[in-house]
Formats: structure tokens, C-alpha cells, sequence
């Protein structure tokens, strides 16, 4: 009779654990796309000198955003789209054209991190200018 009990009691406790988790992850922060880009993270950027006098170059407008690294064609992108995923961490969604090596494409994502008056951007600090 003990073994039952404490059977039941282990099964309501479990079920009660994993309806408590279903809720949660019902609850989650869905993300919303907004037009344009927020004015936080207008303006242009750029990196400092780095390996062989490389840098790259980042510009974002209102509704656009220019991608200019050395040696590799500009990315221009166009019908830009964000969403804050949290503290001063964005995600832009925009189209760009091909150009060069650059297949160009649809619905593409950048991740970016505001940090003080700079940027990060593909793990490079870009400062701005």
C-alpha cells in the first residue's frame, strides 16, 4: 500500500512539474518587427585598423543600412525591419541586391549590441564617427 502512495504521489508531483513548465513557455516574450530602425542605433560606424590595415565600415539610416568591409563587395540593405530582443541588443531583418560575390537575398538578419556610443557587430567593436 506505501509503494502505491508514494507512486501517486510522485506522478501528481511530476504532473504538476510539468504542467507549471508548459505555462512558462506559453508565457515566453514573443517578438514584435518594427518598421524602419530605432534611433538608438542610427548613424555611422566604423572599426579601427585591424590584421593587414583592414576595417569595415557600418552605416545604418532609417531605412536603410550600407556594409562596407575590405576587400569585399558594399552591402546595401533596403525595407529594414528591427526588434529589440532585450537591453540594447537588436536584430535587424532587411533585403539587399547582389553585388559582386554577394548573393544578396531576402529576410537576411544582423544581431547588433549597443554598447555606450559604439556598436558590436560579428564580434568587432565598431566606433563611432
Amino acid at each position: 500500500m506505501r509503494k502505491t502512495g508514494r507512486s501517486i504521489l510522485i506522478l501528481v508531483t511530476l504532473g504538476t512539474v510539468l504542467a507549471g513548465s508548459s505555462t512558462i513557455n506559453a508565457q515566453a516574450k514573443k517578438v514584435t518587427w518594427h518598421r524602419g530602425t530605432p534611433k538608438v542605433l542610427r548613424g555611422k560606424y566604423k572599426t579601427k585598423k585591424y590584421g593587414a590595415d583592414l576595417m569595415a565600415i557600418y552605416k545604418i539610416n532609417s531605412k536603410s543600412t550600407y556594409y562596407w568591409a575590405s576587400g569585399m563587395p558594399i552591402v546595401n540593405g533596403y525595407n529594414l525591419h528591427y526588434a529589440k530582443t532585450s537591453h540594447n541588443h537588436y536584430v535587424l531583418k532587411y533585403d539587399a541586391h547582389r553585388n559582386g560575390i554577394f548573393k544578396g537575398g531576402k529576410n537576411l538578419k544582423s544581431s547588433i549590441v549597443k554598447v555606450g556610443k559604439n556598436i558590436k557587430y560579428n564580434k568587432q567593436t565598431y566606433y563611432k564617427y
